[in-house]
């Protein structure tokens, strides 16, 4: 019901401009999050693994990690390419 939710906020009242999306781990589904980046806002919507496993090279966190097993650290949002940009961990330096 989210989808048809933010679709009618949109038509009903264009005057509201939301920022973000709140939503809890049962609406973490990719068609909510671009429905929210339609209507110009960020969804911010807990995880929910849903069975998966995490990828052999991240974290618990979903954070890279070096070929020694270190997490890299979070830095900055790069908005122009819609991504996250982290710092090698200084163990990894050599």
């Amino acid at each position: 019901m989210a989808i048809p939710l933010l679709k009618a906020l949109k038509e009903l009242h264009p005057e509201l401009k939301p920022s973000y999306i709140l939503a809890d781990a049962g609406y973490d589904y990719t068609p909510i999050y671009q429905q929210a980046k339609a209507l110009g806002a960020r969804a911010l919507v807990d995880y929910n693994p849903r069975n998966e496993h995490v990828p052999e090279n991240k974290d618990k966190y979903f954070r890279p990690k070096c070929q020694q097993g270190h997490s890299y650290r979070y830095d900055s949002y790069d908005s122009q390419y819609d991504t996250l940009k982290y710092n090698q961990p200084k163990e990894c330096k050599e």
